[in-house]
């Protein structure tokens, strides 16, 4: 059920590829309350198609109850067929792609620049990573290019016509819980290849992943298990400091206590009393000319919520310094409502979400048969294994199977008459009809099976 409480904002990367069978995986991660990656899934693709990533986006959505992430972050390696297939099956989802996959070829493009142009490395990573409002970006970006003379570069209008999918101050609004980049699916993926070796068989290959999900879960639940028993530290003396420490995880306590810090560079001019106010920075005198200085923030009236016209409140789910230092000068006792969101806090896996608690009742025989299927896969590939590397392996194993198919079919019997009268009485199924899985699913599963048992022939 992570996927329930932590399915808002994800990443999906398809970069891991099986040797064995020269197949891509592709992996969705996701980020827990302790800032932990959790893995939601993984799909063994044998081509990397508009409608093979169709296929994909449509079974994943589909096995975790139909809801859909609001955001999902991914490469730009197959970022056109992507782009369809995200817009057709996923029209709400918000699609970003990792910024450092962007900037990757920065070095290829730009690097006689930097190499002749002093302080050019500087002003653009300051434009990529430091900006926080579209006016920021754009004021600052049209200097560099006249400051340069770089109007007719190839690679910098290229990236600048994509910005929209990669800048920060364009993620304005939408929960990213703090990804721009595929930092964390690149470490779900160096852990992957250290559980789950590249020339593994199809069946080994399960198993692997399902022992790395065995150790994510258990750091998961050794946070948990720190977060409800260690105190804070509280170290800045602010009221709104105690009321985090009580509500935030540990990890995500120390983020707020940055926050806390970086506000310390700020005063608050009031603009409107008890309704609009300007964070300051105190030394806007030293400041970059193109870097904003004052940022306006505003009282919300319907819940009290502090709102920062930098956008960063809604990315990160946590509020900007800028709302912080407006919070600390009003001498809030506790952060308001409005800006506490509940996938960060000790409460975050309570209470199931209100559009998944339709879908609780089905869940235990949804997950009963999942493991069903899955471990009986693993079971066939093996017996396909053994059974056929000799003539005789081959007649036991034809033989057995001959006598459980007839085993199995006197038990279906006994069921056939109240299967039947209760598929009669159910409402016409909705949605596609999906197998269960619980570590792989592959968009090809009877290839990958024939694979295998050519494979167990030849040895």
């Amino acid at each position: 059920m992570q996927y329930a409480h932590f399915g808002d904002a994800i990443t999906f990367d398809t970069t891991y590829r099986s040797k064995l069978y020269d197949m891509p995986f592709g992996l969705f991660v996701g980020v827990n309350n302790h800032y932990q990656s959790v893995i939601l899934g993984g799909v063994l693709m044998q081509h990397e198609t508009v409608e093979s990533f169709k296929w994909v986006f449509r079974e994943f959505v589909t096995l975790m109850w139909g809801k859909a992430p609001s955001t999902i972050l991914t490469d730009i390696g197959q970022c056109d067929v992507m782009e369809v297939a995200i817009q057709e099956v996923l029209p709400d989802t918000t699609h970003r792609w990792c910024k450092v996959h962007v900037l990757s070829k920065e070095n290829e493009f730009l690097g006689l620049i930097c190499s002749k142009k002093s302080g050019f490395k500087d002003d653009f990573q300051k434009i990529t990573d430091s900006m926080l409002t579209v006016r920021e970006f754009e004021s600052a970006w049209k200097h560099l290019l006249d400051k340069y003379n770089l109007h007719g570069n190839a690679f910098l209008s290229q990236i600048y016509d994509s910005r929209h999918k990669w800048a920060k101050p364009y993620f304005k609004g939408k929960f990213c819980a703090k990804q721009t980049s595929m930092q964390r699916n690149e470490c779900a993926n160096h852990m992957f290849k250290g559980y789950v070796p590249q020339n593994r068989s199809i069946n080994m290959f399960v198993r692997h992943y399902n022992k790395l999900q065995s150790y994510l879960d258990s750091k998961e639940s050794f946070e948990e298990s720190r977060s409800g028993k260690r105190t804070r530290v509280m170290s800045k003396g602010v009221p709104v400091e105690e009321h985090a420490a009580k509500i935030y995880t540990r990890a995500m306590f120390e983020k707020f206590d940055e926050i806390i810090f970086q506000c310390g560079s700020y005063v608050v001019d009031e603009k409107e009393r008890g309704k609009a106010y300007l964070a300051r920075h105190i030394r806007s005198d030293c400041r970059e000319s193109l870097s904003q200085v004052e940022f306006e923030v505003t009282i919300m009236v319907e819940d009290g919520a502090v709102d920062c016209e930098c956008g960063l409140g809604e990315h990160l789910g946590m509020p900007c310094c800028h709302a912080v230092k407006v919070m600390i000068h009003l001498g809030m006792l506790e952060i308001p409502a409005g800006n506490i969101v509940k996938r960060w806090t000790m409460d975050a896996t309570e209470n199931l979400p209100a559009d998944m608690i339709g879908h609780e009742n089905d869940k235990a025989a949804e997950s009963s048969e999942s493991y069903r299927q899955s471990e009986l896969f693993i079971r066939v590939l093996e017996f396909v294994k053994y059974s056929s590397r000799s003539d005789r392996a081959f007649e036991i194993g034809l033989a057995g199977l001959v006598e459980l198919g007839q085993e199995l079919s006197e038990l279906n019997q006994v069921k056939d008459a109240s299967v039947l009268s209760e598929q009669h009485s159910r409402p016409a199924a909705q949605g596609s009809d999906v197998q269960g899985m619980s570590a792989a699913a592959t968009d090809d599963a009877t290839t990958a099976a024939k694979k295998q048992r050519y494979e167990s022939r030849g040895t």
